[in-house]
């Protein structure tokens, strides 16, 4: 009989922080949610500091409640996932969108380290938060037994993660960052300092509704704050973004000829006012392209714990590749 083994995975996004203790068979023994606030401190490094040993508390906390599951050879190890753009290969954050101020941060390197210095003896894996959706995706999820498949995880930022062939679509530890494609270049041509407001991010991430609701005269602070709202100006907002993330499926498709595209992510449960119009757009422009690239979207099996599953599946993946 093969013997129960054990991860823990650590979902880190730009306003939140997930981690649950999973079995090999990506069920949750328990999980933990808890708000991110990355500006608190006004201090990126401050902020750096608090929000390891957040995590590093949290996993010890996970080992002093689950001493049997944490420890010897049935514990594999602590994945991490984070919003980025990040290089796997060094365990390192770059100049990540969603964290003001920071600029490149070992963070795997950080983290390893704080929770060995707490009596916690483990290594520590990570990846970029929609890649590990993708990987969580194939492991428990919808795409099982495909090999060519992506996630769009739409939160605070717009994450893409690419499995090319059974591997993640990166190169040189860094890739999948579809959510910055450009979408609006008029606008851009306008205000070429404005990238980031002209890509799918910009456009649909939940950053990116509430910047330009707040254009519009929007007085609120949140998401659903946004979409509670009976104003019927800000229809335009979710037109904009099913036609954004219809163009970002259209390219995936194109570009990597999948299997079918999954959505997660905190949005989905604003679904009813985008997700139609998205999968409308998507099927006119691909089948006027070549119908023969055409696959379907579907929401993510994994739903909202895709992330914080995929973290939890890093340590396997590891042994997978030195298998």
């Amino acid at each position: 009989m093969k013997k129960t083994t054990y991860t823990i995975g650590f979902d880190l996004g730009g306003t939140k922080l997930a981690a649950a203790l999973l079995t090999g068979k990506g069920e949750m023994i328990d999980f933990i949610k808890v708000p991110v606030d990355m500006k608190r401190e006004g201090s990126a490094i401050k902020t750096q500091k608090r929000v390891i040993s957040l995590m590093a508390d949290i996993a010890l906390d996970f080992k002093n409640r689950f001493p049997k599951e944490t420890s010897g050879s049935s514990f594999l190890g602590v994945g991490l996932a984070s919003a980025g753009p990040l290089n796997t290969e060094e365990g390192a954050l770059i100049y990540p969108v969603n964290y003001p101020g920071w600029k490149v941060v070992p963070i795997r390197a950080l983290l390893e380290k704080e929770i060995q210095r707490q009596g916690f003896k483990t290594k520590v894996y990570f990846q970029h938060d929609a890649t590990a959706a993708a990987l969580a995706e194939g492991w428990v999820g919808g795409a099982q037994a495909m090999s060519s498949f992506a996630v769009v995880s739409i939160g605070t930022g717009i994450g893409s993660g690419v499995i090319f062939n059974n591997l993640p679509a990166q190169s040189r530890g860094m890739g999948s960052e579809y959510g910055h494609l450009i979408v609006d270049f008029k606008k851009l041509q306008e205000n070429p300092n404005q990238l980031h407001h002209c890509t799918v991010e910009g456009m649909a991430s939940g950053t990116g509704l509430l910047r330009r609701a707040k254009d519009l005269g929007f007085q609120g602070h949140s998401v659903e704050e946004l979409t509670s709202a009976a104003d019927p100006k800000y229809a335009v907002l979710y037109k904009d973004m099913a036609w954004a993330l219809a163009c970002l499926c259209y390219d995936l498709s194109i570009g990597y000829n999948l299997e079918k595209i999954f959505v997660s992510g905190g949005l989905i449960k604003i679904k009813n006012l985008y997700f139609a119009e998205l999968k409308m757009h998507y099927k006119n422009m691909i089948r006027q392209m070549n119908p023969a690239f055409e696959c379907k979207i579907e929401i993510a099996k994994t739903k909202n714990h895709a992330g914080v599953l995929g973290a939890g599946y890093l340590p396997y993946l590891n042994q997978r590749k030195k298998g």
